[in-house]
């Protein structure tokens, strides 16, 4: 379930990685590779055999989070809804959300009323041409590269399935509107396959949220790992220096009481 990624540099914040829709993370190879010398990486995979939906993974992986570091959650596409929720815990450690082309509530009109139909969905069976231009942003099925291809090919229908009815059935706003933890959202500028209605929704939650638009389609950080890691390095380094000033007042003040307390 753990699964670590190297032994980057200890000044910032660790990174906890939730995947998507697969589950297992296996895209973020190159992503995590250029953020390894500078920080801890590591992810957390859901089963992939058990159909499991968001309060289930949840209670899954709360466990699993680090308690005795600094962390920081970073969660792409249907992993959103899942670190909302984690956040909302407030679990000792977690520093901060970054949030990756992903949504607090499914940005369709009616979309609780589909959950339902999650069951019926040809989940393993979509072909290339569609995949093509929702998922990365090519016209050109050709475009994609194995490992894209191999996303989904080992997970039961069942558990897809299951994850897509969590996704249509969640509403997370209230659980992010009560975070004050700092919040970066990156936004492909490609992603065709959730509407604009999805980042509306997540500043409108968290309005102190970082937002910061790229040059990539639904699988950004597969895509444009270059732009996601420096945009998420960017973001450890703000975290860093709040967390420095916070503890250089706190010792301040703590010398002023002392100072005080011998007069």
């Amino acid at each position: 379930m753990y699964r670590n990624h190297r032994s980057g540099a200890r000044a910032l914040a660790g990174l906890v990685m939730l995947p998507g829709l697969d589950g297992a993370g296996r895209r973020f190879g190159r992503f995590m590779d250029l953020l390894a010398p500078w920080t801890r990486v590591a992810r957390l995979d859901y089963p992939a055999d058990r159909p499991l939906g968001y309060e289930e993974l949840e209670a899954l992986l709360r466990p699993a989070l680090p308690r005795a570091e600094p962390y920081v959650l970073l969660a792409e596409s249907f992993g959103g809804p899942l670190a909302i929720r984690l956040a909302a815990g407030a679990p000792a450690g977690l520093r901060g959300l970054v949030l990756v082309n992903t949504f607090a509530r499914m940005p369709y009109p009616g979309a609780r009323a589909l959950a339902p139909l999650a069951a019926h969905l040809p989940v393993k069976s979509l072909p290339r041409w569609l995949r093509a231009p929702l998922l990365w942003g090519s016209a050109n099925p050709a475009d994609a590269t194995p490992a894209q291809l191999r996303g989904t090919a080992a997970i039961d229908a069942a558990v897809i399935r299951r994850r897509l009815r969590a996704a249509f059935a969640e509403d997370a706003r209230a659980q992010l509107a009560s975070s004050r933890l700092p919040v970066l959202v990156l936004r492909g500028r490609r992603d065709w396959l959730l509407p604009r209605r999805a980042l509306t929704e997540l500043h409108g939650s968290a309005p102190h949220a970082q937002v910061l638009k790229i040059d990539a389609p639904h699988l950004a950080l597969q895509s444009n790992p270059r732009t996601c890691a420096a945009a998420v390095l960017g973001f450890l380094r703000k975290i860093a220096s709040r967390d420095q000033a916070m503890l250089a007042a706190a010792n301040s003040q703590l010398a002023s009481l002392s100072s005080t307390a011998a007069t």
